[in-house]
């Protein structure tokens, strides 16, 4: 069985509903603190930390404005984090337990709680009431409905469905990358679809959101215009991750339609790297969407097998030597290409035989894609010079 999420746009439409909302989330916030705090002093003290079903005992009755199993749920996940951090200092990796407390929080509610009647959910909120959420039209659950996550303005639905049986099409390798975003072959052809949008769509919304905490700082807290600063940043927020959200279905649909129901071998992502770069390749590599990118390929096509590709873009497919380049690889021996082609034929030999060797298949064309198409004319085309511009504004305009 696999699981499929489905999201949509909500905001509340009455004041009853802002009321129950708000008071909802902050009661998970403050359930998420008071966890935080116990986690806290249990470490100074060098107890040990108890066990999940431990933990939703003893919160039983203290959260009223919560359902029941809304709070056990944001114990199982508060646990989660907890084991994550643990398994990370065991391997000597940089971790961090769960300090932040929040003023809200997301909820979440299990398949038991809502109930479904003329096209909405009913999602039970202990003392706080009920929140009646609409759903658009269109929106149809794909299977057996598992949980429901509740954010400021988005709806997450999870869905368990039966993995469907596919026809295997041909082998492929895919490097995942920044600028390239994505690099696939099976061998004979490649395509290389760009980054550089999603890139730039990052690069903006962490200078909007710069310049937004900039501004809150010298307001005071929970006032009039630092409320309207938040909303701000949740609009740059939203709409950054529409956005990417877009490009990376588009780059990998992309990718789909190349190979049809072929079984990839991706390399594993490569956040890691960014502690040994500098501040601004460690924030361009840390925010590549590479995880949301695998998701999305495990779906679209037959199988998404995830292998090491280390040194795969430094390593000639041909002769096997080993050297750094830029953009372009230009080996000794003759074979030049992209270094991201070269990266996933290497990648796809290691899927295939389990490690990198000279000789292998080298792609003897290569397409290079954009995700989407670009908006308006194309750059330096008669329609984009400025003179046009102004005369159609003195046409609309009547000056």
């Amino acid at each position: 069985m696999g699981y499929r999420t489905i999201k949509f746009a909500w905001i509340p439409s009455t004041g009853q509903n802002w009321a129950t909302f708000t008071a909802v989330r902050k009661e998970a916030a403050r359930l998420w603190s008071w966890l935080v705090e116990h986690h806290a002093d249990i470490r100074q003290q060098g107890g040990k930390w108890p066990s999940k079903a431990d933990l939703q005992k003893e919160i039983k009755g203290l959260f009223p404005g919560l359902h029941s199993q809304s709070a056990q749920q944001i114990v199982a996940d508060f646990c989660e984090a907890i084991t994550s951090a643990e398994s990370l200092r065991k391997k000597g990796d940089p971790f961090c337990y769960p300090n932040r407390k929040t003023l809200y929080r997301h909820v979440l509610f299990t398949n038991q709680a809502p109930r479904f009647r003329d096209g909405r959910m009913i999602l039970p909120c202990g003392a706080a009431g009920y929140l009646s959420v609409y759903i658009p039209k269109g929106v149809i659950l794909p299977g057996r409905l598992m949980e429901i996550r509740l954010d400021y303005g988005e709806v997450e639905i999870i869905c368990e469905v039966p993995n469907e049986v596919r026809p295997i099409g041909p082998t492929i390798g895919i490097d995942l990358g920044v600028n390239t975003v994505m690099a696939a072959t099976d061998g004979k052809k490649a395509i290389a679809i760009s980054g550089r949008e999603i890139k730039a769509t990052i690069q903006l919304r962490n200078k909007q959101l710069a310049e937004i905490v900039s501004k809150q700082s010298k307001k005071t807290k929970r006032s009039r215009r630092h409320k309207r600063l938040q909303r701000a940043k949740y609009r740059v927020l939203k709409h950054a991750k529409n956005k990417v959200r877009d490009l990376c279905h588009k780059a990998t649909r992309k990718v789909a339609d190349a190979f049809p129901n072929a079984k990839a071998y991706v390399g594993e992502p490569f956040n890691d790297a960014g502690r040994e770069m500098g501040r601004k390749q460690a924030q361009t590599v840390s925010s590549a969407c590479n995880r949301k990118i695998i998701n999305l390929l495990n779906y679209k096509l037959a199988a998404c097998i995830e292998v090491e590709e280390a040194y795969s873009s430094q390593t000639c497919p041909v002769c096997g030597e080993r050297s750094k380049h830029r953009r372009i690889y230009r080996c000794r021996c003759g074979y030049e290409a992209s270094r991201d082609v070269a990266g996933c034929a290497n990648i796809r030999t290691i899927g295939i035989e389990g490690s990198m060797r000279p000789g292998c298949c080298v792609p003897n064309a290569i397409q290079f894609v954009h995700p989407s198409k670009y908006p308006g004319p194309p750059p330096g085309s008669p329609g984009d010079t400025g003179h046009v511009a102004r005369k159609q504004f003195r046409e609309a305009t009547g000056l």
